[in-house]
């Protein structure tokens, strides 16, 4: 995130009480806004930084993913040529974590490299129209986004995806993709969610 070649960058990192070395770290770049957590939670996470973040504009990060050096740069382009975007996405590319051994290699096996990201990670969004949603719902550990985005969607909110890779998504044995699938529950959850909430619309 240090590397983008836009000037003008907030950046909160959001500890969710993790046990390595990320306070150490953080506390030799000065331009960084560092907050520990005690309790544990993705949404929990997302939210605290939402609350504390001054900037016009707000992105996503995981810890282990990246983004391409010119991202908000081509984002906030897009952003100044049409006043009437909500929020803007770009492609993901995804690659397998290097350190990984073979045999784990070939059990995480890449099946599409590039796709159009719409995941967090990829998206830019005014602050403005974010709070038009309302924040991520702790509720939905895992399918966070997904909920959140169906609900940006019933708002509404006007979007672009761009063809540009923006992101690249880090693919390890950790994923939680991998170690929470007792958890997939969540999706039908938030279609469910959806759906009750459209019905409602339609009766009033």
């Amino acid at each position: 995130m240090l590397d983008q070649n836009h000037a003008a960058l907030e950046l909160l990192v959001i500890d969710n009480a993790s046990t390595d070395g990320t306070a150490e770290i953080v506390r030799g770049f000065s331009s960084i806004r560092y907050f520990y957590l005690e309790e544990k939670g993705l949404a929990n996470a997302l939210n605290h930084g939402v609350e504390r973040s001054q900037d016009a504009f707000l992105g996503f990060l995981d810890a282990d993913d990246l983004w391409i050096q010119n991202k908000l740069a081509t984002q906030l382009e897009r952003f100044a040529a049409n006043p009437s975007l909500d929020m803007v996405f770009g492609h993901i590319e995804q690659f397998l974590s290097p350190e990984l051994e073979g045999p784990v290699k070939q059990r995480l096996r890449i099946r599409r490299k590039e796709l159009p990201g719409y995941v967090k990670s990829s998206m830019l969004i005014r602050k403005e129209s974010f709070w038009r949603v309302g924040l991520f719902d702790k509720s939905m550990e895992f399918a966070d986004f997904i909920d959140w985005y169906m609900r940006a969607q019933e708002e509404n909110l006007q979007e672009l995806m761009l063809p540009d890779v923006l992101t690249l998504r880090r693919i390890h044995e950790t994923n939680m993709g991998y170690t929470e699938r007792n958890q997939r529950i969540d999706y039908a959850r938030v279609h469910k969610r959806s759906l009750d909430r459209r019905r409602r619309l339609s009766k009033t």
